[in-house]
């Protein structure tokens, strides 16, 4: 009648096929975008839009893409073991990642105590409200972020020494409407063709 093993098999082997394909495409944009491991000044015109955003205070997150998307950080902060290529300036990439939420995940990356701080509070807050009190918290909270050195913490605070003495610089390709697996795709795309960032330990 129907052999459902091989039909899983099939299944498997066209995902494959599709991520494979969808992965090249992402490695061919950023090709064109970051000519020679070079961010331009500026994308004019673009669509879908690629944000630039110099951080050095939290007020400088309101400038950051609130919803989904693929995000670089890129520091003049020295990062032992960095091979990544792609370079603004004096500035390197040093991590990248995904997020649905890409301003609060930049929060905990970069000003991780007031991204722990209100995420408490947010939680305390729904918490107590008495008409939520048998649920959880819905709101993820991520332990692991930015992690400079092998054995340093996850997650720094950039307005505060000694990283304030760096650069700290944030490029956020808006990924409207798009899933996880489709923007982890974009974050392999991005290791082959510049190199895997050493801040982002999650190999």
């Amino acid at each position: 009648m129907y052999n459902v093993s091989k039909m899983k098999s099939k299944l498997a082997d066209a995902v494959t096929v599709v991520e494979s394909d969808i992965r090249a495409q992402f490695a061919v944009a950023f090709k064109s975008l970051y000519r020679d491991g070079v961010v331009p000044d500026g994308f004019p015109n673009l669509s879908p839009p690629i944000d630039q955003v110099h951080l050095t205070s939290p007020e400088d997150l309101k400038r950051v893409y609130s919803g989904q998307g693929f995000y670089v950080i890129l520091s003049d902060r020295p990062v032992d073991g960095n091979r990544c290529q792609l370079n603004h300036g004096t500035l390197r990439a040093i991590y990248r990642g995904e997020c649905r939420t890409v301003r609060k995940r930049i929060q905990s990356h970069l000003f991780n105590a007031q991204y722990n701080a209100n995420y408490e509070e947010r939680s305390f807050r729904y918490v107590a409200d008495q008409k939520k009190t048998r649920s959880s918290f819905y709101e993820p909270h991520w332990p692991h972020c930015l992690k400079l050195d092998l054995d340093g913490p996850s997650g720094v605070d950039i307005d505060q020494a000694p990283h304030s003495d760096y650069k700290w610089f944030v490029l956020v390709h808006r990924m409207k409407d798009s899933s996880q697996r489709v923007r982890q795709l974009a974050e392999l795309a991005f290791d082959d063709v510049f190199g895997h960032p050493a801040g982002s330990r999650d190999t």
